[in-house]
């Protein structure tokens, strides 16, 4: 069996995948951060109109992000020109290897950046979801927070700033400049109280749920990503039939093979979906709970099945 992975030299996600199918499986890996490669030792890409000869039984995809060394381009032109190149090789290889089993599909990553879809979708399966506002007009915020709290959130814009994230955070509406807003148009939310959080890796059939105590740790209480791993208790759980049965099809609607949903669980036991990943990450889950994440995807990547 062949598989290919993309993803970046320092995915320690894409590492555990690629140690796991080595026992069983012949496995290649094209890494898109090329800044210490150089660009004399790029990886040689041929796509033709017609079918490959040779096309892997899988393809892997974990945050595939173009990065480079700008001491190598004169101009910001070639920094564009190059990182559009190496954005389309993922695009080609996807038509290129259309018959492999992909988990998942680098157009369905895309797609799956839009928030507002998803919600729908999960209101559609029976979620509850977040009151939300996609907006550049002040006027029109200040109308939905009625008085109430509201966060900001990043929603799935895939921005990397130099390894810096935008977490969800309370924002002050009166401080919110409103030619600085129509600039920019931004996800608001009305916050929901939480009990604690779940984390919920959907496996194709496959669901494995860690309940993230967040709410015991003042610095995580409004977005866990905030890490305090020592101070913030984690833990396996289940969903029950019923809940599972919905992620699973959210995330089969969505176009995926393999999503990381987050969901608040109130004070008063209600569910509110909140997103799915479509490149999620898992290690530290794994390490904390025991869950078998790593296992599960690459018997799935490895048989279809798990």
């Amino acid at each position: 069996m062949d598989i290919l992975i993309l993803s970046r030299s320092d995915s320690v996600h894409a590492d555990a995948v690629e140690e796991y199918c080595l026992k069983r499986a012949s496995v290649s890996r094209m890494n898109f951060d090329f800044e210490t490669s150089g660009l004399e030792n790029l990886p040689r890409i041929t796509a033709r109109q017609t079918i490959p000869e040779q096309i892997p039984d899988a393809v892997f995809v974990h945050h595939p992000r173009i990065s480079y060394s700008t001491e190598a381009f004169t101009d910001i032109l070639e920094q564009k020109l190059f990182v559009a190149s190496w954005d389309s090789v993922k695009e080609w290889l996807e038509v290129q290897f259309s018959a492999a089993h992909w988990i998942n599909r680098p157009s369905s990553n895309r797609l799956n950046r839009n928030v507002l879809h998803q919600l729908r979708l999960a209101d559609s399966l029976g979620f509850d979801i977040p009151e939300t506002l996609f907006t550049n007009d002040k006027e029109e915020l200040l109308r939905f927070s009625d008085g109430e709290v509201i966060v900001i959130k990043q929603g799935n814009l895939g921005v990397h700033l130099n390894k810096k994230r935008i977490l969800t955070s309370i924002v002050n509406i009166a401080d919110i400049e409103p030619e600085i807003l129509r600039h920019c148009p931004c996800l608001f939310q009305k916050y929901i109280l939480k009990q604690h959080e779940l984390r919920v890796h959907v496996i194709g059939e496959n669901v494995l749920t860690c309940k993230i105590h967040s709410q015991v740790n003042e610095k995580t209480c409004v977005d866990w990503r905030n890490y305090d791993l020592d101070n913030t208790p984690h833990e396996a759980c289940d969903l029950g039939d019923k809940v599972e049965k919905k992620c699973v099809e959210i995330v089969r609607q969505l176009g995926l093979e393999f999503g990381v949903i987050d969901i608040i669980v109130t004070p008063r036991e209600e569910l509110v979906f909140l997103e799915c990943n479509a490149q999620g990450h898992w290690i530290w889950i794994e390490k904390l709970t025991g869950l078998p994440i790593t296992k599960t995807l690459c018997e799935y990547i490895l048989t279809g099945s798990a």
